[in-house]
């Protein structure tokens, strides 16, 4: 009797209104949900479109190599680094580091280190402040620039993540560029300059300059690679600099030439001159990373 009773009842009411039909339909719906959202997620993740990219436990090109992430792999981003631009992803078991700016060019394999170094190029001086004065007027902060832009031009050609303190006739301060380096983790910093005797031809040549102990390996890949300059070598010295002193990675600054040498200046000036400086300093630069 009771049964009947009941089975009636729930006859009286709505089949969509029965416990048992919201139940599933929540349990559906929750499913339709779930799936959806993995769907979306699956397809959101980033996709390698480079030949091939490096895994590394940690973001930096110095980092041990997990494995080599070919075409069509999709990343499970974990954690992205805003300044370094190095983001944390997981594989497949593989949990590690990869260079962001790598992911989607369709021409890179991960063949050497360099694509994954952050560099920081300084052209000194700009603005209101024109560096030291050459022959007939010239101004320092004209050729640190062009030497700068023709570096990072190269560096970009080969895949590096290159950042410049300046990239027009602007002013910067001496504490901003090593700050700039710190914020983004750089690999190496690179300050360009042209120097000054006081004195027309009173000397002649290029240097490097270090201050920390740690950029002395730098110092020396770049300095070994000047070998083809047509300007006198003057060696590796140390330099009490703002933008070397505050820099905790290897830095160095490179003083080009003597802008008040008739015989430098008329190379400084030279978009050859320039040219070559740039090639010799990314191999440098390469030997280094390596």
């Amino acid at each position: 009797m009771i049964k009947d009773l009941s089975t009636l009842i729930n006859n009286k009411i709505p089949f969509w209104k029965q416990p048992l039909f919201i139940l599933r339909v929540i349990i559906i719906v929750g499913l339709v949900y779930i799936v959806g959202h993995l769907t979306i997620q699956y397809f959101c993740e980033p996709k390698v479109t480079a030949q091939t990219i490096n895994l590394r436990d940690m973001p930096t090109p110095k980092g041990h190599i997990i494995e080599k992430l070919a075409y069509g792999t999709r990343l499970k981003v974990e954690k992205k680094n805003v300044h370094t631009k190095w983001w944390r992803v997981k594989v497949g078991h593989h949990q590690g580091w990869v260079a962001s700016w790598l992911i989607h060019q369709t021409k890179y394999r991960a063949i050497n280190s360099l694509a994954e170094a952050t560099i920081v190029l300084d052209p000194g001086h700009g603005g209101i402040d024109s560096g030291t004065i050459g022959l007939h007027g010239a101004m320092e902060k004209t050729y640190t620039l062009p030497t700068a832009l023709a570096v990072a031009q190269l560096l970009r050609s080969k895949y590096s993540r290159v950042i410049l303190t300046r990239q027009s006739d602007q002013s910067v301060s001496l504490s901003k560029r090593p700050k700039i380096a710190n914020m983004d983790k750089a690999t190496l910093f690179i300050s360009f300059h042209f120097n000054s005797a006081g004195k027309k031809n009173a000397a002649q040549g290029f240097e490097v300059f270090q201050y920390h102990q740690n950029a002395r390996k730098l110092a020396q890949k770049l300095n070994n690679n000047f070998v083809n300059l047509p300007l006198v070598n003057r060696g590796i010295a140390f330099g009490d600099f703002e933008v070397l002193r505050d820099n905790p990675r290897p830095a160095v600054l490179i003083e080009m030439g003597f802008m008040d040498s008739t015989h430098d200046f008329k190379h400084i000036k030279s978009k050859i001159y320039q040219r070559l400086v740039a090639r010799d300093v990314v191999r440098g630069i390469t030997q280094y990373v390596h």
